[in-house]
């Protein structure tokens, strides 16, 4: 795997937390919208009570409803860019200039009402569109919204409604650079992340890779003098065991390499018990997925994929019992439990992903008889 592609799939490991969102406003941004439809009461109402003839009335709430299709469809498909200034799409842009012509022609046919629909002009604007798009959009609705009133001989009377608009204009700007500023952090985030993530492979690679290919060479070279020397025998063993350390490398290299690509805990969770399944180990999970924080699920996915391989690889275990919570996850196996003092690279390598999101992982002796790792969730890494 070269640099790029390592950065890559750090990236996409490291952004969960990001794209967590982009999928929120993918599916649910449109509710942004939807949230001020409720404005349109003021048109609808005053095309019901006021005295419009029947024509007049069934065109203006045709208008209306048009106006709102049109309104949601375009934050259903344009959400995703929210707080990332906007965007220059063209069809983004049709879409405004038919909400536009919707009031233009609802004018002589409404009247003022259409003052009523202004706050979705400048919603679309500053949610969806670039600043530039933004500033003068508010410039008209602002002149418009004083203009026609007095025009109309109607200032008084409509004062509500054209502090509604100015006020609505200031909110919606505030709300855009709250969101454009967490947006921001995040990717500031994510950028960290990825950097954290390289510096855990160059670890790992070191700690773990290294090594093997250093015994493997010094195996290679005792083997090559023994053959030399016509000692057949020791050097047919010295080759076994080179072999043997291969296979350790081969099997470092893999675990690092899908410790950066793994994101979805639901999946992971069902190719685990699969892996046990196929290994004649009884899987048990406790607790629902939903029970992690959304933020974290790939951090936590990539703990129990080490977890649990290290379980099959040397704790001779019949079962496994994982517990998920709010406040953490364990994993419990009843096998041999931990051999030797030390702690290899995979028991390193998750109290680092740990320690990325702000989460304690300790290993110790389990009820069960074999191995516990618990991952706990501090107070404060919600921020992490």
């Amino acid at each position: 795997m070269n640099t790029a592609e390592t950065g890559q799939s750090a990236m996409n490991q490291a952004r969960c937390e990001v794209d967590d969102g982009t999928a929120f406003w993918d599916k649910w941004g449109w509710l942004v919208a939807g949230v001020w439809i409720i404005f349109l009461i003021f048109p609808v109402l005053d095309l019901l009570l006021e005295d419009y003839s029947l024509p007049t009335r069934i065109i203006g709430l045709i208008l209306v409803a048009v106006f709102a299709g049109v309104y949601l469809r375009a934050y259903s498909v344009y959400s995703r860019v929210v707080g990332e200034g906007g965007t220059t799409d063209v069809r983004a842009h049709v879409y405004f200039l038919i909400l536009w012509a919707i009031v233009l022609a609802g004018l002589p046919v409404i009247g003022l009402t259409v003052i009523g629909m202004f706050p979705f002009l400048t919603s679309y604007s500053a949610f969806l569109l670039t600043k530039r798009y933004t500033i003068a959009t508010y410039s008209v609705v602002a002149v418009l919204s004083f203009l026609l009133p007095i025009i109309y001989g109607e200032f008084v009377d409509l004062l509500f409604l054209i502090g509604l608009n100015l006020v609505l204009m200031v909110v919606y700007a505030i709300t855009v650079a709250a969101i454009t500023r967490s947006v921001t952090s995040e990717k500031i985030r994510a950028d960290y992340l990825v950097v954290a993530e390289q510096e855990r492979m160059a670890r790992d690679v070191h700690d773990g890779i290294g090594h093997s290919l250093t015994a493997l060479n010094l195996k290679a070279q005792l083997a090559l003098r023994l053959m030399d020397a016509g000692k057949y025998t020791q050097a047919r063993s010295e080759l076994e065991q080179l072999s043997e350390l291969a296979v350790t490398a081969l099997d470092s290299v893999r675990t690092t390499v899908h410790g950066l690509s793994r994101q979805d805990l639901t999946a992971e969770l069902a190719e685990l018990h699969q892996a046990c399944t196929d290994n004649t180990l009884d899987f048990t999970v406790l607790g629902l997925v939903d029970e992690i924080p959304v933020a974290w699920r790939s951090h936590v996915a990539w703990i129990l994929r080490e977890a649990v391989t290290n379980v099959l690889r040397h704790a001779h275990a019949g079962s496994v019992v994982i517990r998920l919570g709010a406040h953490g996850v364990s994993i419990d196996d009843d096998g041999d439990g931990i051999q030797g003092g030390e702690s290899g690279h995979g028991i390193r390598g998750m109290q680092e992903r740990a320690r990325l999101f702000g989460a304690n992982c300790t290993v110790g002796a389990s009820k069960l008889g074999g191995t516990t790792v618990q991952v706990t969730f501090t107070a404060g890494n919600g921020d992490s």
